[in-house]
């Protein structure tokens, strides 16, 4: 679990949005956490999000400490990451994330690329319901790496919101492809048996945690038309990042996110 979590605020109302995701983290794990801004020519509002935060803090019962630096917001986030040994680092997207991927707040894009730190970006598109989700949906594409870690978030987030967490996994067929009886029940245990020793590891937690699959022609379209369906009102996507900025127009996870009209967290794992 993480020991020292870093908000990283701007000013703006969606990375405040993130700072509280940050606080609720840390403090159902009991973490510490440093409220973090750099001040530069586009970030000139940073101290008022500090005030701003330091007032929630103290009704939640958090204690925060609030940090104001100055200079190159990603140089500086790194840098005191690296000397404050921070393991985890949570920002926000900025807003809806545009269609050619990028996410508006570049510093989030360039800071996933940039770190071997666990990174938490959130996209608000429901900003009252950040601290009362009901339903978390996390698509799986690997549920083998980085196992540990993502059984760790998604404890602490489904204990955050006493919310149970659905597994989902989808079978991309062709357009035109038929499957008999047998392949489809052949494909569906296949994916359960995939997906157990994941469940297996939240049930150890417990956590009330769901196995969903699909067969489907389009896997993106088909967790944004199940979320849609089934009401979810948060969304976890685990990114693996490459290299900046290509990765953002190819990575599946942020397509999901772009397009999704929930509430998302994307998670890059710690050593990735």
């Amino acid at each position: 679990m993480y020991k020292h979590i870093l908000a990283c605020v701007d000013g703006s109302y969606d990375s405040e949005v993130a700072a509280k995701y940050a606080l609720g983290m840390a403090k159902q794990s009991g973490a510490k956490i440093t409220i973090f801004t750099v001040m530069d020519e586009r970030n000139t509002e940073g101290r008022s999000s500090l005030e701003r935060l330091k007032r929630i803090s103290t009704r939640r019962d958090i204690k925060p400490i609030f940090v104001l630096e100055k200079g190159d917001q990603l140089e500086r986030t790194l840098q005191f990451a690296k000397e404050r040994g921070i393991d985890a680092i949570v920002a926000s997207s900025g807003g809806k994330v545009k269609k050619s991927g990028y996410f508006p707040n570049n510093f989030s894009q360039r800071l996933i690329t940039s770190t071997d730190l666990s990174v938490f970006v959130i996209k608000s598109v429901m900003a009252t319901t950040a601290m009362s989700h009901k339903k978390l949906l996390c698509p799986i594409q690997s549920a083998t790496m980085s196992i540990g870690e993502r059984v760790d978030a998604l404890t602490l987030i489904s204990r955050m919101y006493d919310c149970p967490v659905s597994l989902f996994r989808c079978h991309k067929i062709g357009r035109d492809q038929i499957l008999s009886s047998a392949e489809k029940t052949e494909l569906y245990e296949g994916m359960r048996e995939y997906l157990s020793p994941l469940k297996d590891r939240l049930d150890k937690e417990n956590i009330r945690a769901y196995l969903n699959t699909r067969i489907c022609t389009s896997i993106r379209r088909e967790i944004l038309d199940y979320i849609e369906r089934n009401n979810y009102d948060l969304l976890f996507l685990r990114v693996t990042p490459g290299r900046f900025p290509s990765f953002a127009r190819k990575d599946f996870s942020v397509e999901v996110m772009r397009d999704s009209e929930c509430n998302v967290i994307l998670w890059k794992p710690m050593g990735v």
